[in-house]
């Protein structure tokens, strides 16, 4: 498995909530941590929000950061980005001291949101699934993170939910748009007007999450759907997720329409033929790799 740092330094004055801890300063000379630790393996990359003093909070190279993890995903034909926290959390939103201080600019604010945004886009509309793995806190940004990756695996005991009204803020990166497709209105209302939070188990009965498992079996949950999504085509992955995308976005008859059309553009592919003849030879299928 090889490591690669994956982001820019981290900001000095940064804080995920009032009673966050300061952050370590770092020896003289030293390189700071990377905000986005990421790993490569066969079809898969591995993605981590590296700001545990912060409770993995976002700022600036924490975008960037993610932004390579996507280019790398996209470089490397992985089928899976596995995303999630440093040291037991997940995210807890915007670092809002960095929001503070950009506040006196809503230039630099909105500029800060429209990228985030597109990272979560990214993560949407990107050839590869997108695997949320949460423990500790989802909130705020951190819930809109959880919301535009394809599938979520939580630990039970997470706590998940938008919290933007907990500070008299409100979602800017499509928070307030996912959970109104994700949930029914009253439940979307509710977490939207109320800040409250859900555990991992509740968020799963809500359908908020994919699915939430006991803590010490998170990984284990983990690492076998990352062995089921690597071994699908990589190709019948993108049209996939294609064809979600487009029912998310079009009137249903254009999206069954484009279903059909992209199942026919998929059905000369070569790794059809290889999933039919290992159907007929009873085996499991060998799909080729991206270069």
């Amino acid at each position: 498995m090889s490591v690669s740092r994956v982001a820019g330094s981290v900001a000095t004055r940064t804080a995920a909530g009032p009673d966050a801890p300061p952050p370590p300063t770092p020896a003289p000379g030293a390189d700071p941590a990377p905000a986005v630790l990421t790993a490569v393996e066969p079809y898969v990359v591995r993605a981590t929000i590296n700001r545990p003093a912060r409770r993995n909070a976002i700022d600036l190279a924490v975008i960037e950061g993610l932004e390579r993890a996507i280019d790398l995903a996209d470089a490397t034909g992985a089928r899976a980005l596995v995303l999630r926290g440093a040291a037991g959390t997940f995210c807890a939103g915007a670092d809002l001291r960095v929001l503070e201080e950009m506040s006196v600019d809503p230039h630099r604010v909105e500029t800060f949101m429209v990228r985030l945004a597109l990272v979560l886009r990214r993560l949407e509309t990107a050839r590869f699934v997108s695997v949320a793995v949460v423990e500790g806190h989802a909130v705020a940004g951190g819930c809109e993170i959880l919301l535009a990756c394809d599938i979520s695996v939580a630990a039970t005991d997470a706590r998940i939910g938008d919290r933007h009204l907990e500070y008299g803020l409100a979602p800017a990166a499509g928070g307030s748009v996912r959970l109104a497709r994700t949930l029914p209105k009253a439940r979307g209302n509710y977490l939207l007007l109320t800040a409250d939070l859900l555990t991992g188990r509740e968020a799963a009965d809500w359908g908020l999450v994919s699915v939430a498992v006991p803590p010490a079996h998170l990984e284990s949950r983990v690492d076998a759907l990352v062995d089921r999504l690597a071994g699908h085509s990589a190709d019948a992955l993108a049209v996939v997720k294609k064809m979600v995308w487009t029912a998310d976005h079009e009137p249903r008859p254009d999206a069954m329409s484009w279903e059909r059309r992209l199942f026919l553009r998929h059905l000369g592919s070569d790794d059809v033929s290889e999933g039919l003849r290992a159907f007929r030879e009873r085996r499991r299928p060998a799909f080729r790799a991206d270069d």
